[in-house]
């Protein structure tokens, strides 16, 4: 899509070199990681309308999924495990679009200066669009396959309960038998 300049990119969320996605459970404020899936578009959407009000903002309500956190099981929608440089991020994009639209309002005017000679005030371009979000760092998360969904999630080391799978909130079992592993100093 191009407007007069401004071209329009997608809104992609930073991912580690493996690919993953960092969240944060609203409940428990852990982090954890997953990898983009087919979802992750309405919940941006979502968080997006939530910032920039649109004509047609019931039709970006449905489909929305519900995640669980990994960690406490805490239910919510998927926009809601974004985290906090995420969100600042989408709000920064959201207003930077909104003063997009209202320019391109305002300039037909003056693009339609035959038909209105004595305009009444004028147009003043906005700033560019903030370019997309620093790169997600990699960090010593363990990664979990989740059965259920097929998927992997990327924990914190030191997690050994209960785990909730974020997508369908299956419950499986903490780290048991081969899995664990013990460290033992031995005396020489």
């Amino acid at each position: 899509m191009r407007a007069r300049g401004l071209e329009a990119e997608g809104v992609d969320l930073p991912r580690d070199t493996a690919g993953f996605t960092r969240r944060e459970c609203p409940g428990c404020l852990r982090p954890f990681k997953t990898r983009p899936g087919p979802h992750d578009a309405r919940a941006l959407l979502h968080k997006l309308q939530a910032f920039f009000s649109l004509e047609n903002a019931h039709e970006g309500e449905e489909g929305l999924p519900v995640w669980r956190c990994p960690y406490c099981g805490h239910r919510a929608g998927a926009d809601a495990f974004l985290t906090p440089a995420q969100q600042t991020h989408l709000e920064s994009v959201a207003r930077a679009w909104g003063n997009h639209v209202r320019y391109e309002q305002l300039s037909h005017v003056t693009r339609t200066l035959s038909l209105n000679p004595r305009p009444t005030f004028v147009a003043v371009a906005p700033e560019s669009m903030p370019g997309p979000m620093d790169p997600e760092p990699d960090e010593l998360l363990r990664v979990i396959p989740m059965l259920c969904c097929g998927e992997d999630v990327k924990l914190l080391w030191d997690w050994d309960q209960l785990i909730f799978c974020p997508r369908c909130g299956a419950r499986h079992g903490g780290l048991s038998g081969r899995q664990q592993v013990h460290l033992e100093l031995i005396p020489e």
